[in-house]
């Protein structure tokens, strides 16, 4: 399904365009410093890491003469700061023990972010900080503000959770989600279908499905035995999982879709069920902070011979990478 879905956007992928991009910040960082993760320079007799700022940067300037549009870069807020904390504190828990090497580089990251946010600055960049949420909402924010105005937006990010968003693709007030995919080919979702054909199941229930199978990557564990594709089945014969844990109470066997064994498991998990889903939903009417801008292309052009980007130096690269914060 997935494979269907990227050989198409490969066929059109040059000809879309939208009124806005966003970035999903950290997401892409980490993502572009795979291929440039030894890359480093000295500063103040300090050896530093700059490869993921490198990566973001060439990245993202390949992405904007790609799609156009005005850009956007969403952040998360402090990581404590986040309302599904407040309902499960397990949320987006990991591991406790991970190695000395996954914290300097998670360390290193984040101390590239906050160079890298500086640089955008300077380009003139529109930066945004969820408050009292994440990144995911902060990108929901400003696409859903977009589609009021009546403009397109695509959406950059490997994170399904926004494909919650998708809508008109990049039509007027259009809402699409692209995702890196395999050899450089990006892979789309601008219309429902494109969704359901990937996840099982509509933008809608997105959050249900979630809800239901749960997802590794949040810590959500969802419902002990319920996979992707019998939540689809379930989301599919009855709706969203209010609707599921109905039907498990009060639908004969003949019209039940699965396993019987699996109506114990969410009448007994309903109220788990419901809680999930809250975690999963995005939410755009969340309150953001806004990162000033002050173009200033002679103070970027500073940061790239202090970080020793000579590639971004040359002439045409500073232009377009000046160009992704024009008005």
């Amino acid at each position: 399904m997935g494979a269907s879905v990227e050989r198409r956007w490969e066929k059109k992928k040059m000809a879309i365009k939208a009124d806005n991009l966003i970035l999903d910040g950290r997401n892409l960082l980490f993502r572009a410093s795979d291929a440039f993760r030894t890359l480093t320079t000295e500063i103040g007799g300090r050896e530093i890491g700059c490869g993921g700022m490198y990566g973001f940067l060439s990245v993202a300037v390949r992405l904007h003469r790609r799609y156009g549009g005005r850009c956007w870069v969403a952040w998360e807020g402090k990581k404590e700061d986040n309302f599904r904390l407040d309902i499960f504190p397990a949320y987006k828990k990991k591991k406790k023990c991970i190695t000395e090497e996954e914290i300097e580089f998670i360390t290193d990251m984040m101390e590239q972010e906050k160079r890298l946010m500086v640089m955008l600055r300077a380009m003139g960049v529109r930066q945004y900080m969820g408050v009292h949420c994440e990144a995911d909402d902060v990108m929901a924010w400003i696409a859903e503000n977009a589609h009021q105005r009546g403009e397109s937006t695509i959406i950059y990010t490997g994170d399904s959770d926004l494909r919650q968003l998708v809508k008109g693709g990049t039509t007027r007030n259009g809402i699409a989600v692209v995702s890196p995919g395999l050899k450089s080919v990006d892979v789309v979702y601008d219309t429902s279908k494109s969704v359901k054909e990937k996840h099982g199941v509509y933008p809608a229930f997105l959050a249900d499905l979630k809800a239901l199978a749960g997802d590794s990557s949040d810590s959500i564990p969802g419902v002990r035995g319920i996979g992707q594709k019998t939540a689809a089945t379930l989301i599919e014969h009855f709706g969203d999982v209010k609707k599921v844990i109905l039907a498990a109470a009060s639908t004969s066997e003949e019209d039940w879709p699965v396993a019987e064994r699996f109506r114990k498991a969410l009448i007994e998990n309903r109220r788990d069920i419901l809680l999930y889903k809250k975690l999963t939903v995005i939410k755009p009417d969340v309150e953001v902070q806004e990162i000033a801008r002050k173009r200033d292309q002679d103070v970027l052009r500073k940061h790239f011979h202090v970080y020793r980007f000579r590639s971004l130096l040359s002439h045409n690269e500073l232009i377009d990478l000046m160009k992704m914060g024009k008005e």
